[in-house]
C-alpha cells in the first residue's frame, strides 16, 4: 500500500511514506531506531489489516532468533513517536498481532526548521525546544566577506558545534552549557575523519536560524546544536545533529546525568561523538546509493563506500571499490581512502570472494604503504597493514608491531584493540585476546560496524574457552549482519565447544549456503591460526558438524 500513498495520517502525526519520517502536528520530526522504522513500514504496508507478530518478526529479523521483547520495544517506540498514549492508533490484538489505523492525506510542505529533540519515555514533548525557538529575528548574521578557496578534493566532512543554550531558570546552566559544548567539540576534533569548525568561530551563533543558515555561514556540512536544563543536581543535555543543507535531523537525544558525572566521566562525551560519527556514516551511505557519483562531495563518496563495503552484499561491495577508486583519483595524497581500500581487499579475501588471496594481500600492502608514506602516524593505515600482515601474509611479528604502533598513538582506537586481541587469540593467548577485544567492544557501543567487534570478541572468547560467551557474542553479531561468513564460522565453532551440536549443524548449513565452496582444509591453510592449538581445534569442530574437509 505504501508505494501508492504519499502521506499517512496517524492520529495527530503524519507518516511520510517516501522518506519514512514521522512529523507531529506542530511540524516537529521524530526519529525511530532502524528496527522500529522497519516495523512501522511493514504496518503501513498493511494499514487497517491485522499483521501477525510472526510476520513482523520475520520481516525485521529474518534468519535471526529474537524474543517477543524486541518487537514489543519497537511497538512502544512507534506509539511514543506518534503520541498514541491510549493505544487506539496502533492496536494490539491479543495473541494474534497488531493493527495500525490511519488515513491517506495530501502531502504537506515540510516545516521550515528541523524537528525537536526526541523525548525520553514519559517526558512531555514540550520539554524539547525546536530550532526555530532559538532564532532571534533581530539578529541577522552575515557571513564572512571573503570565503576560503577550499580544495574540492577535501575528503572530510565539516562539522560545526554551535553554542549550547542554557534553559531559563538554570543557575549553573550557562557554565555547564559552555563546558559541555567545549568538551564535545574538543572530543570530535580528535577524530581524524572530519573537519571541525573552531569554537571561537561559532560563539556569535547562539541565536541562529536553523541548520541551513548556520551551515551557510560556517561553510559546514553538519551542525550539532543543543541546550542544557538544570533540574536539581541533574543536568539534562538535549542534542540535535542535522545535515546543514537539507536540515534533515540525523540524530537527536536527551542525556540526563548528575553534574559531577558530566565533569569527571569522559565516556559520556565519547558516546556522543560515536553517535555523531555513526549518523554521518549512515547518512552518506544513503546519499551514495541514491545520487550520481559526480554530484557528491568526496567525503560523501568516501563514507558511503565504507558503509557499502561492510554490508557484505556483493553488488554493494563492488560498488564500494569503484567509489574508493574515485576518491583516490581525486585526492591521491590523502591516506584515509588508501587505507580503506586496503581493508576492502582484506574483506574480499576473508569473505571468500578472492580468486588469489596472496595477490589481494600484496595489493592491500601496496595501498597501506602509500598511505603510510603520506602519514607515517596514520592509525587507520597502521591497523589495516597489521590486519593484512596477520591474516593474509601470516607475518605475525610485523603485524604485532603495527598494532602496537597504532595503539601507542591512540590507546583508545577500538579497531586496533579488536585486531590486536584477535592476533593474541590466534596465538593461543586467549585471556589476553579476550581482554583487548572486550575493551574494543566497550569502546564501540554504537559503532556502525559493531558486528565486527562482536565477532572478534567471540573468537577471542573461544580461545579463552568461554564458549557460552562466544555463542552469545556471535549471535548478536549476526543479528546486526547476518551475511558475515566469518562470524557464522565462529558461531559454529563456539556452539560445538558449548555442546550445542544441533544448533551448530543448523549454523553450518547456513554457512555453506552463503559460502558453498567452504572447505576446512582450505580455511586452515589460509588461517594464521593453523600452527596453533586454536586453529587445529577449530578445524576439528567444523568437520564434526559436516563442513567438508
Amino acid at each position: 500500500m505504501s508505494s501508492a500513498l504519499g502521506h499517512i495520517r496517524l492520529g495527530d502525526a503524519t507518516y511520510q511514506v517516501g522518506t519514512e519520517r514521522i512529523v507531529t502536528a506542530s511540524g516537529d520530526e521524530v526519529l525511530l531506531r532502524s528496527q522500529s522504522a522497519l516495523v512501522l513500514r511493514h504496518l503501513v504496508d498493511h494499514l487497517g489489516q491485522l499483521t501477525p507478530r510472526d510476520d513482523l518478526i520475520a520481516e525485521v529479523w529474518p534468519d535471526v532468533a529474537v524474543t517477543d521483547d524486541s518487537l514489543t520495544q519497537c511497538i512502544s517506540d512507534i506509539r511514543r513517536a506518534i503520541g498514541d498514549t491510549k493505544r487506539e492508533i496502533l492496536k494490539t490484538v491479543p495473541k494474534r498481532g497488531y493493527m495500525l489505523h490511519g488515513e491517506a492525506v495530501a502531502p504537506v510542505s515540510p516545516a521550515p526548521t528541523a524537528g525537536p529533540l526526541q523525548a525520553l519515555p514519559g517526558d512531555a514533548p514540550a520539554s524539547a525546544r525546536r530550532v526555530s525557538d532559538w532564532q532571534d529575528p533581530a539578529t541577522q548574521a552575515t557571513g564572512p566577506s571573503i570565503m576560503p578557496q577550499l580544495d574540492p578534493r577535501d575528503v572530510l566532512p565539516t562539522l560545526a558545534v554551535l553554542p549550547f543554550r542554557a534553559q531559563p531558570g538554570s543557575s549553573n546552566g550557562s557554565m555547564m552549557s559552555m563546558f559541555l559544548g567545549d568538551e564535545i567539540a574538543r572530543a570530535i576534533s580528535r577524530s581524524e575523519d572530519m573537519n571541525v569548525i573552531s569554537r571561537l568561530s561559532t560563539l556569535d551563533l547562539s541565536n541562529h536560524g536553523g541548520a541551513r543558515d548556520a551551515g551557510r555561514l560556517l561553510n559546514a556540512d553538519f551542525i550539532l546544536s543543543g541546550s542544557v536544563l538544570e533540574m536539581g543536581e541533574t543536568i539534562i543535555l538535549m542534542l540535535e545533529f542535522a545535515e546543514a543543507d537539507s536540515q534533515l535531523v540525523l540524530w537527536s537525544d536527551r542525556v540526563a546525568l548528575r553534574a559531577e558525572a558530566w565533569l569527571s566521566e569522559a565516556e559520556n562525551i565519547d558516546e556522543i561523538v560515536i553517535h555523531v560519527r555513526r549518523a554521518i556514516m549512515i547518512n552518506e551511505v544513503r546519499r551514495a546509493r541514491s545520487a550520481p557519483l559526480s554530484d557528491l562531495k568526496l567525503f560523501s563518496v568516501l563514507h558511503g563506500a565504507v558503509g557499502l563495503m561492510h554490508r557484505f552484499d556483493l553488488t554493494d561491495f563492488d560498488r564500494a571499490q569503484n567509489y574508493l577508486d574515485y576518491v583516490i583519483s581525486n585526492a591521491p595524497n590523502h591516506p584515509t581512502p588508501l587505507a580503506w581500500l586496503a581493508r576492502w581487499h582484506v574483506l574480499r579475501t576473508v569473505q571468500g570472494w578472492a580468486d588469489d588471496p596472496q595477490q589481494e594481500a600484496q595489493t592491500a600492502l601496496d595501498f597501506t604503504a602509500r598511505a603510510l608514506d603520506i602519514d607515517p602516524n596514520h592509525t587507520l593505515a597502521l591497523v589495516c597493514e597489521g590486519q593484512v600482515l596477520a591474516h593474509l601474509k601470516h607475518r605475525l611479528d610485523e603485524a604485532r608491531s603495527r598494532y602496537d604502533a597504532a595503539l601507542a598513538l591512540n590507546p583508545n582506537d577500538a579497531r586496533g584493540l579488536g585486531l590486536r586481541g584477535m592476533f593474541l587469540a590466534i596465538q593461543d593467548h586467549g585471556e589476553e585476546g579476550k581482554r583487548d577485544t572486550e575493551r574494543a567492544l566497550h569502546l564501540s557501543p554504537l559503532h556502525p560496524h559493531r558486528f565486527f567487534f562482536l565477532a572478534q570478541a567471540s573468537a577471542a572468547n573461544i580461545a579463552a574457552k568461554d564458549y557460552s560467551r562466544a555463542v552469545t557474542l556471535a549471535k548478536e553479531s549476526l543479528r546486526l549482519n547476518r551475511t558475515h561468513v566469518s562470524t557464522l564460522r565462529t558461531l559454529v565453532i563456539a556452539q560445538v565447544g558449548a555442546g550445542q551440536i544441533e544448533d551448530a549443524q543448523k549454523t553450518a548449513t547456513e554457512l555453506l549456503r552463503l559460502h558453498p565452496s567452504m572447505r576446512v582444509s582450505n580455511w586452515l591453510r589460509n588461517s594464521p591460526s593453523s600452527g596453533y592449538e586454536l586453529g587445529q581445534s577449530a578445524a576439528e569442530k567444523l568437520r564434526s558438524v559436516g563442513i567438508p574437509d
